[in-house]
């Protein structure tokens, strides 16, 4: 119900409503492809479909992106919630990232549009998607409860977070492809828990888009220390989170 209030809330703000969940990353890879694919011509990094390859890397990252946000302002924006209920904290961080997992899930007809307009069908590997989906929930609720918590102790926490969101869409290959890394960097590059689960949406399309399985472990490592460092630090911040409210 929480997570259905929010997105109402989010729907009925604008006059466009939901279509500003294809919009708004619709808009983005358009830019991105004009700016890649048209105006840099051979230079583009990605793989072709560009207009595709963009898309499908887009829609994750705008997904990481808000949820990783907001979830700097949870406790601090719902003080009064949590002063007058007893439901756990940690549900504020939950219904955070399925509110945006959900928007990420309304937004995916832009890829479909991307499909129809590049007549470029995805092959058998489109059934690692969901997983992808799965391992990038996982992910944000780790980073969501470790930010969320830091933000009441670290005032400046959002203005870090964007600093550090900003070298990440640099640093994740959503522009370019894996193939891009050199080969002997790919494990540096695997700390990034991005890498992999990018790796894994685009896979259905773009077979060589895929880490080798020591870089993917590490990959999938990462993002499981996220949300150990996270459920840790939210424990030991309770009741400071608390007393905060």
């Amino acid at each position: 119900m929480l997570v259905l209030r929010d997105l109402q809330r989010q729907y009925t703000k604008f006059r466009l409503g939901y279509l500003w969940s294809l919009l708004e990353p619709l808009g983005m890879s358009l830019v991105l492809w004009l700016v890649f694919s048209v105006l840099l011509g051979e230079r583009a990094l990605g793989l072709q479909p560009y207009l595709l390859f963009l898309s499908v890397a887009i829609l994750p990252w705008w997904w990481f992106l808000k949820s990783v946000n907001s979830s700097t302002k949870i406790f601090r924006r719902t003080r009064g919630e949590l002063a007058f209920t007893s439901l756990p904290p940690q549900i504020w961080v939950l219904r955070t990232v399925l509110s945006s997992m959900i928007e990420f899930i309304f937004s995916l007809p832009v890829i479909l549009l991307a499909v129809i307009v590049t007549r470029d069908l995805p092959g058998p590997w489109i059934i690692l998607f969901p997983v992808a989906v799965i391992l990038q929930f996982i992910l944000l609720y780790g980073v969501g409860l470790l930010v969320s918590s830091l933000s009441i102790v670290i005032p400046d926490i959002a203005r870090i977070v964007k600093i550090i969101l900003r070298a990440m869409f640099y640093l994740s290959p959503i522009l370019y492809s894996i193939s891009n890394i050199p080969e002997k960097l790919h494990i540096v590059a695997a700390f990034n828990p991005l890498v992999g689960i990018l790796g894994l949406y685009r896979i259905g399309w773009w077979p060589e888009e895929h880490v080798s399985p020591w870089a993917l472990v590490i990959s999938l490592s990462v993002a499981a220390a996220f949300l150990i460092a996270g459920i840790v630090t939210f424990r030991s911040l309770k009741p400071r989170i608390l007393k905060e409210a």
